[in-house]
């Protein structure tokens, strides 16, 4: 249904199920991968399990397999992400047609254009930081080289994504010699991104099929359109080159003049560098441009080490920031003592303790370290009474970076600071307090946790149901249970080889997400006909029949007498058909644009007709 290919689904799910269980823990989406058993790896990699369930496209019949909500990621100045959680199935089918695409797009860029992004379909590498470290080293080799940069970013990039211009992307690029994607299948495509990001282009957490997608395909234009701008009307730069990480761009260049002769081509640059971006509904974030000499590159990108040649001689992290832990934790007591501590100053703290000029160290990366990886200074004494005086005080603070700070008190192993921890979240909900940023703190504390704490899933579950439910799915147990309904498995069967119900089964489900409920009930309908007559040839044995009679299924009074076995199945089904012949997406009558039909009444009549369907089985088998 989708074109994946099974050995592109077997590379796929071999790169994301062979992950350190500790890596795939770190994180909500995929923390699904632990609970799955070696039967279950072995299954979902299987030819089997992908002709059945990934071939045909029968995986989006079972509701949990096709489940999405929000994900709770937060940027760096403790606002939220318009991020996307979804299945483990769906999110390896999303990165496996990232990978069908990766296979047929050839980049129409310049050949002095190095792009990046977080992820590696050449190399089948999961996560970022390679791909990162591989960028910085391509900037840093060219420091010699060139005498200056330009540096630039883009607003909001992943949310302004249009996804109609990246698929006409694909379309134009992978079509152009000869056809390898269907407009049916970019169609498909289309719809798919647009579900797993709710309406727009899918920011899902380690996403490689976002990153490719966004970087390498949405910006080929948008970067061989400024290239040649550069090269045929900024007469003062004699040589210059572009290195990009997803939407961070560097543009290295040289010239004879000094840098005050500069300004004016870098506004120039700048300028029809945000003309053409907004030709592609996006927007320079003008904050973050900057023209300066290459030397300083590493005070605009330091590199992300765990350790650091200093002076000729090694040196660890703990060595050069000995005992800064400590002092961030008593400045920080300081500060929420003072009620004076918000995002700024909390970016202040973390910079004041972890930085170093003589070093290329972000503070970041550094407190992500102590954070991480250096669980004995964590569980020392002065740094865990240190916590503990935090938390007593209050845990809003922890709003201010939740996976982090939620992190660093769960890896105390402290039961006093974990249960003070613990007591002013329930006093909060208990308060009726609870925002957003409580349920950031609480994911990251389940996940430490292994979602071992019963008290906590409870208010999940009345305050974000959206997330119970993905917990419920996919991290209490195997995510395969999912796939696990007889009923669904014997519709799955009777439709095995109809693409057509398939295409319009998903066709209303992405309609419902966009809450089109007139377009969702149309190609219900449709395909509740349509099945009807697969149900029927698949329990016939007349030997000269020998495919579905779908003109038949047309007929109200057929279908009526087909389900005649089912109680109540007749005013069902006669409702739907009126409704059907009344529908301006149906039928020429459009009647239904003079009712007053509510989105509840339809979506009623779409589960009474799924209903039917699963009843007529499970009498029949």
């Amino acid at each position: 249904m989708f074109g994946i290919t099974y050995s592109t689904w077997n590379s796929v799910c071999e790169m994301y199920l062979n992950l350190k269980p500790g890596t795939q823990k770190a994180y909500l989406q995929w923390f699904p991968f632990t609970r799955f058993t070696s039967e279950d790896k072995c299954r979902i990699i299987s030819q089997n399990f992908f002709d059945e369930y990934i071939k045909t496209g029968s995986f989006i019949l079972f509701p949990y397999a096709m489940y999405q909500s929000e994900n709770y990621l937060q940027k760096s100045d403790g606002s939220f992400r318009d991020s996307s959680l979804i299945s483990p199935i769906l999110y390896l089918v999303l990165q496996s047609i990232g990978k069908e695409i990766f296979d047929q797009y050839t980049p129409q860029r310049p050949g002095n254009i190095s792009v990046y992004y977080a992820g590696n379909y050449a190399y089948m590498r999961p996560k970022y930081k390679q791909d990162y470290d591989d960028f910085f080293k391509d900037l840093n080799a060219s420091i010699d080289e060139y005498q200056y940069f330009i540096k630039s970013d883009i607003t909001n990039f992943f949310a302004n994504i249009c996804i109609d211009t990246l698929i006409r992307q694909i379309d134009t690029i992978c079509n152009m010699q000869s056809p390898h994607f269907s407009q049916v299948q970019l169609s498909l495509y289309k719809e798919l991104l647009a579900y797993c990001g709710n309406g727009r282009f899918p920011l899902v957490e380690n996403s490689i099929a976002s990153s490719f997608l966004a970087t390498v395909v949405y910006l080929d234009s948008i970067d061989t359109r400024l290239h040649k701008y550069i090269s045929e009307n900024i007469s003062i730069i004699t040589n210059f080159r572009i290195v990009r990480y997803v939407d961070d761009m560097y543009i290295l260049m040289s010239t004879d003049k000094p840098i005050g002769y500069l300004h004016e081509a870098y506004n120039e640059i700048r300028n029809e560098y945000s003309s053409i971006l907004k030709e592609y509904g996006l927007a320079l974030n003008t904050k973050k441009c900057c023209l300066k000499e290459t030397r300083e590159i590493n005070a605009e990108l330091k590199k992300s080490l765990y350790d650091e040649f200093f002076n000729g001689q090694k040196h660890d992290i703990e060595e050069l920031f000995q005992g800064a832990l400590l002092r961030f934790l008593n400045d920080l007591s300081i500060e929420l003592l003072l009620d004076s501590i918000d995002i700024e100053g909390y970016n202040a703290l973390i910079q004041k303790h972890f930085s170093s000029n003589d070093i290329e160290f972000t503070a970041g990366e550094v407190f992500n370290y102590f954070v991480y990886e250096n669980d004995l200074e964590l569980q020392s004494a002065p740094v865990v009474n240190a916590i503990i005086e935090i938390l007593e005080q209050s845990i809003s603070f922890i709003s201010l970076d939740s996976k982090r700070l939620t992190v660093m008190i769960m890896k105390t192993k402290n039961a006093r600071a974990i249960k003070a921890f613990l007591n002013q979240l329930f006093r909060k909900n208990r308060e009726g307090k609870w925002n957003s940023y409580d349920t950031t703190i609480a994911i990251a504390y389940l996940i430490q946790s292994e979602f071992r704490h019963i008290d906590l899933l409870s208010i999940l579950s009345t305050r974000v149901p959206a997330l119970h439910e993905y917990y419920y799915s996919n991290c209490a147990a195997s995510a395969m249970y999912c796939l696990a309904s007889s009923q669904r498995n014997a519709l799955r069967k009777a439709i095995a080889n109809d693409s057509k119900a398939h295409y319009l089964y998903f066709m209303h489900l992405c309609e419902m997400r966009r809450a089109n409920y007139l377009a969702a009930f149309a190609y219900f309908k449709n395909c509740f006909d349509r099945i009807t007559a697969d149900l029927d040839f698949s329990n016939r044995s007349d030997p000269k029949q020998k495919k579905p009679n779908y003109k038949r299924f047309y007929s109200e009074s057929t279908i009526v007498d087909f389900y005649k076995s089912i109680n109540n199945s007749e005013p069902i089904i006669r409702t739907a058909h009126k409704l059907r012949n009344a529908n301006p997406l149906s039928h020429s009558s459009s009647e239904l644009l003079d009712h007053a039909n509510t989105s509840e009444e339809l979506c009623t009549i779409i589960d009474n007709l799924m209903s039917l369907l699963l009843d007529y089985i499970r009498f029949n088998n």
